[in-house]
């Protein structure tokens, strides 16, 4: 019977002590404790599953952390006046840190893999149409295209994506996405064969197709991921790929669901479906290694819930809902 293991991120502001740890099969789903630290609101793990990266908050300072999984080890780089780290990705011997309350995309090279200094730190300015959220620049999420040396960064704040690439300094500029006013890009992921970016809004609930095979990136769709008939507020969350490239979902914080999308020929897409998440607030899910699951977690209603994914359809079959843990926010799957 294969077992499926991977860590859980979380806010403390209520019964959760940090990150903790899962394991599910076909039979149980399992969840303790595996770290206490306060505010873990996003992970990511190394490319060999062997380092775990966190944001985090120690009283008054805030930062990001690394875990040896083997050794127990744990490095922190920490800094006053600052605010919690949204999102953390790693790529090539570096993490990425992204600010939503500050602005600023910061870099951190890897020592041995684990994170012990920040090498650069940029502000971004600007805002949007939507006074509430858009008073500034809310950097949300930066990754590294797979397919090529550009870093993008996504400002919900300013409706626009950012390129960068390393430099001797750290990063600097290349060029920028202008999305329309207010969408708020919050997420994106690349095609892992294709070169073909998905950038998922916020505050709009779209997903923006961008073609970049000849070296800039086209936009070629816009699509809508909550159905016509629904009015209500919605904020979009998290966009995740299939391993093999066949399906996309994204989460909806409204609406509480999960809507899902047949990538074409043409690597456009065309929905399939969206379902309930069973819960409140879908912050994040992810999908295990070989595509068979979804998990999702629902931040507000204190659970997760699990899903099979139809390898042929790309249909979500429910298997497990109210599975209980405090205040999930970023899920990782080990491979």
């Amino acid at each position: 019977m294969k077992d499926y293991n991977g860590f859980i991120g979380s806010y403390t502001r209520k019964k959760s002590k940090g990150i903790r740890k899962f394991r599910f099969n076909a039979e149980e789903f399992e969840i303790e404790n595996f770290y206490q630290v306060d505010d873990p609101t996003y992970l990511a793990l190394s490319e060999d599953g062997t380092i775990l990266y966190s944001s985090m908050r120690d009283k008054e300072d805030h930062g990001v952390l690394s875990i040896n999984l083997k050794t127990d080890i744990v490095d922190k780089v920490l800094y006053e006046k600052e605010n919690t780290p949204c999102h953390v990705s790693v790529f090539e011997g570096h993490l990425l840190a992204s600010n939503y309350h500050d602005g600023n995309l910061d870099l951190y090279p890897l020592e041995e893999q684990m994170v012990r200094r920040r090498i650069a730190s940029i502000k971004h300015d600007g805002k949007g149409p939507i006074e509430k959220r858009q008073d500034s620049s809310h950097l949300h999420f930066a990754m590294k295209n797979p397919h090529n040396e550009d870093i993008l960064a996504c400002d919900l704040g300013t409706d626009k994506v950012y390129l960068y690439q390393l430099s001797d300094e750290g990063l600097e500029k290349k060029g920028e996405l202008l999305l329309p006013p207010g969408s708020g890009p919050r997420h994106l992921t690349f095609h892992r064969k294709a070169r073909f970016l998905y950038v998922f809004s916020e505050l709009s609930s779209e997903i923006f197709v961008y073609d970049f095979r000849s070296g800039d990136y086209i936009l070629k769709q816009v699509m809508k991921t909550l159905p016509e008939n629904f009015h209500g507020e919605n904020t979009g969350a998290a966009v995740r790929l299939t391993p093999d490239n066949r399906f996309l979902y994204v989460s909806n914080r409204g609406h509480d669901s999960l809507s899902g999308f047949r990538v074409k020929e043409n690597h456009l897409l065309e929905r399939i479906e969206t379902v309930s998440t069973e819960g409140d607030h879908p912050r994040d899910f992810n999908i295990s290694p070989d595509g068979e699951f979804l998990l999702a977690a629902n931040m507000i209603s204190h659970n997760l819930t699990l899903f099979k994914i139809d390898r042929d359809t790309g249909k979500l079959l429910l298997l497990k809902k109210d599975i209980t843990t405090p205040e999930p926010v970023s899920i990782v799957f080990q491979k």
